[in-house]
């Protein structure tokens, strides 16, 4: 009777070894911690970015059902904050010129800042299954709120579909962050 528990013990202790990284998540959450983002009631879409075909409008609806229960809602101009999205997939090196892409929301140097044509372009790998939500201040064009998680790929595609859901589900659900006078 012995061994039989024995080798149960075993059984467990290696499926939990082996089946927590297929488990784990990393969550990371960054933000102004100066500003107060509850007065932040309407925002709009910016750059969506998605190395898979359709998930660009699989984090659109999950974010805009997930914001709404956060309050806020979606306009097509003068919001309070505007939103861009990044999700990779598949092995990506990322530029980090591509929020140089984003309308409206660039930055540029005046005459006599720097030499013709000088911009700073470094390249960053960007994990495996990684969603990137950033807010912006739509005034300001200021970074304000960035939520990054980072999951596991699963061998199957509508596992991995189901996961932007529940990848965006976690970020905004860290939103919005304690306001510190």
């Amino acid at each position: 009777m012995r061994p039989i528990a024995k080798m149960w013990a075993s059984v467990l202790l290696g499926i939990a070894v082996v089946g927590a990284p297929v488990v784990a998540q990393t969550v990371t959450i960054d933000y102004d911690t100066g500003v107060n983002f509850l007065k932040f009631k309407t925002y709009t879409w910016g750059k969506i970015h998605a190395t898979q075909p359709g998930a660009e409008d699989r984090i659109t609806i999950a974010a805009d059902r997930d914001l709404a229960l956060r309050y806020m809602t979606e306009v097509s101009s003068n919001s309070d904050v505007t939103l861009t999205a990044v999700d990779v997939a598949k092995d990506k090196t990322e530029f980090t010129t591509f929020y140089d892409g984003l309308g409206p929301y660039t930055w540029q140097r005046g005459w006599g800042s720097g030499g013709f044509l000088d911009t700073a372009v470094t390249i960053e790998d960007i994990p495996v299954n990684t969603l990137v939500l950033d807010m912006y201040d739509t005034k300001t064009h200021k970074l304000l709120w960035r939520g990054i998680v980072t999951e596991p790929l699963t061998g199957n595609e509508d596992k991995n579909e189901q996961n932007i859901d529940k990848a965006v589900t976690l970020l905004i659900g860290k939103y919005p962050p304690k306001y510190k006078k």
